[in-house]
């Protein structure tokens, strides 16, 4: 005799098999969406923190780069131009010495640029402007530091006023002279400006999954 329930049965636990299969499929995709957003959050955290860091770390490097203050040591292996005194190639030392500086820094500005299109990907494309801000400085300094020591091989003659203030702020541009007329240190604006604006883009970030010390 055929069961009558036989049917039923296989049908009822087809269908639960199904439903238990979708549950399964269902809660899987809502665990990789979770992960997955998980993921995405901690890479923009991770992003977050080396722009911050990269941030407080420009200061000192600049600092470095624009110290006043120079030593023979940093200009020792730089070659003697032919038919050059011993004193021009001391006062072409100091141009020198930020040449080698900029280099000794070189993995410092290699950071900033691999970090410029991650920046870009979490923040928006506008923070391509803050990034050239640092970048418009270090030009900025070099492009002094290059004028100053060829008018040290070939020494303006009959200069005019606006020559004179040229290069008046050109040497404002390669030292930073501190708390002395800061509105007229071009470069130290655009690197404040830099600090400000990528600070208050990945600040939040970090600061909402660690609180901050009040401190």
């Amino acid at each position: 005799m055929v069961d009558p329930w036989a049917f039923g049965w296989t049908q009822a636990l087809a269908i639960a098999g199904l439903i238990l299969t979708a549950s399964i499929a269902l809660l899987g995709f809502r665990t990789f969406g979770r992960w997955k957003r998980e993921k995405l959050e901690e890479r923009r955290i991770e992003i977050a923190f080396d722009a911050l860091t990269v941030t407080y770390e420009t200061k000192f490097v600049f600092r470095h780069i624009r110290g006043a203050l120079t030593e023979g040591y940093e200009w020792a292996d730089m070659p003697k131009r032919e038919g050059e005194s011993d004193d021009q190639r001391n006062r072409r030392g100091p141009y020198y010495a930020t040449f080698k500086r900029i280099e000794k820094n070189k993995d410092f500005f290699e950071k900033i640029w691999k970090l410029q299109p991650k920046c870009m990907a979490v923040f928006g494309r506008q923070i391509e402007d803050t990034f050239l801000k640092l970048h418009q400085a270090r030009r900025n300094i070099e492009v002094a530091a290059q004028m100053l020591a060829e008018e040290v091989d070939d020494p303006i003659r009959n200069e005019d006023e606006e020559t004179r203030k040229l290069y008046k702020r050109l040497r404002r541009d390669l030292w930073d002279h501190g708390n002395y007329e800061p509105e007229k240190d071009a470069v130290g604006k655009l690197l404040r400006e830099f600090e400000v604006e990528l600070e208050a883009a990945a600040r939040p970030i970090v600061d909402r999954e660690y609180k901050p010390n009040k401190q």
